[in-house]
């Protein structure tokens, strides 16, 4: 009898070390989802237009088009759309990101991210200071996509 309480502290001891062990164990994070397959872009990217060879250019017109030929060939394509807009976004043409995005959000007004770039590129081109009808834009948009590859 002597030894019971003894080996009750003892237990009580090493069940409360495994809780503290289990708790303070540091949890493994799973892995992040492998990042969605993206059309290759140069590396010039973050250059403006006005410091980009005749090269990288045409490499970034090749870009450009194929973007539009992917909008072209299904208009609901938002990721292509995105894309667009961040390729005119890094090179400073916010003006020109703001069709692209007001396209998609007419596709999926859900997005928080494109909600937030709209609003980026639309202070970054300073149209945030005057009336800007974002459904024209989008029109604009799908109608000039329509017409890449027709000569126009």
């Amino acid at each position: 009898m002597r030894t019971l309480p003894a080996v009750l502290v003892a237990a009580h001891v090493v069940l409360i070390g495994y809780a503290y062990d289990q708790l303070a164990r540091t949890r493994s994070v799973p892995p992040a989802p492998p990042a969605p397959a993206m059309p290759f872009v140069p590396s010039v990217l973050t250059k403006s237009l006005d410091s980009l060879s005749l090269a990288e250019l045409e490499a970034l017109a090749r870009v450009e088009d194929s973007l539009m030929l992917a909008v072209q060939e299904d208009s609901a394509n938002v990721d292509a759309m995105t894309e667009l807009a961040h390729l005119y976004m890094l090179h400073g043409s916010f003006d020109h990101a703001v069709g692209p995005l007001a396209r998609a959000l007419e596709l999926q007004p859900g997005r928080d991210d494109l909600w937030y770039e709209l609003l980026l590129a639309l202070k970054l081109s300073k149209l945030d200071e005057q009336h800007v009808d974002l459904a024209q834009l989008a029109r604009e948009f799908a109608e000039m996509a329509a017409m890449v590859g027709h000569g126009c």
